[in-house]
């Protein structure tokens, strides 16, 4: 059976959920609490599900916001004729929630692999709305010089295997499960990552998101990346977080180092056992640290 957000299970994910219609493909996101708006964005091939036990211990204080992208979680799965996969239509999404949303004050986000990308670009396009930067191993620039893709990455964007590895086989979601953490995951936890994207059908966005990683001047995003870049500088004096898990296997230190130069007053927090997915590594830690950062740098 498919995963909803009816069936699925509450003590792993206890939230109800809401749904935005865009041009007819549904976005599935929570809104929990209230306060400080705080926007939480997801990467690859996560969903909201990665923040879950961030919103349960931020939405006392806080009021969180996090949606699952079109193609991942309980949002809508649609055919490339009905939605563009793209960069450009993930950051346009979440503007469009934010509008939806009527949030008039500023924001901050927290943002995880391409939730930094996308996070970024609505932030570069609207620098007055960003009140604090939360960074967990992502990036909002090309990709480092002193780094090349990792194989597995290269395999799945440009062989005739990526359709096969990520859509048909899953075998890419089950790795990243796998490979994201220092040790193994929870057999239910790791389902949960899992469940609602349990078929090739279910699975084109995971697909699409490896396929828009932009490496050279004609790739779709390539000019977008080059704009966020180059506007990040003005982010230097925003208040920014930095929590990083010291062995993912794509975002590693070369990402690490640009972030540090591109905004040298961040406050960083580096965790040496931790993975990609570094809120399941040291999300005990992680919490307090962010809990901590936010009194001391009050949203507006």
């Amino acid at each position: 059976m498919t995963a909803t957000a009816a069936n699925f299970r509450k003590d792993l994910y206890p939230f109800s959920g809401s749904y935005l219609s865009m041009d007819g493909v549904q976005l599935h996101y929570l809104d929990e609490g209230s306060g400080d708006v705080v926007i939480m964005l997801h990467g690859n091939p996560t969903w909201s599900f990665y923040y879950r036990n961030l919103i349960l211990g931020l939405r006392g204080e806080c009021r969180t916001i996090v949606p699952d992208h079109v193609g991942c979680g309980f949002s809508d799965k649609p055919d490339d004729s009905r939605y563009e996969y793209s960069l450009e239509r993930r950051a346009k999404d979440v503007e469009t929630l934010i509008e939806h949303l009527n949030i008039k004050g500023k924001i901050t986000l927290i943002m995880h692999d391409w939730g930094g990308m996308i996070g970024m670009t609505y932030a570069a396009r609207h620098p007055e709305r960003i009140a604090r930067l939360v960074l967990l191993n992502t990036a909002a620039f090309h990709l480092p010089e002193a780094k090349s893709l990792p194989p597995s990455l290269w395999v799945c964007r440009n062989t005739r295997l990526n359709n096969f590895l990520i859509r048909h086989s899953g075998l890419f979601c089950r790795l990243v499960m796998r490979w994201g953490c220092r040790g193994p995951m929870p057999d239910l936890v790791r389902e949960g990552y899992l469940s609602p994207h349990n078929s090739g059908e279910n699975r084109i966005a995971q697909l699409r998101f490896v396929q828009d990683i932009p490496l050279q001047p004609g790739d779709r995003s390539f000019a977008l990346v080059t704009e966020v870049q180059e506007k990040l500088p003005i982010f230097r004096k925003i208040p920014t977080l930095i929590l990083w898990g010291d062995k993912d296997f794509v975002f590693d230190q070369h990402f690490l180092d640009v972030w540090k130069k591109t905004l040298p007053e961040a406050e960083v927090h580096q965790f040496p056992d931790a993975g990609h997915l570094v809120l399941e590594d040291a999300g005990a830690e992680i919490l307090p640290l962010i809990q901590d950062f936010f009194k001391r740098h009050p949203g507006e």
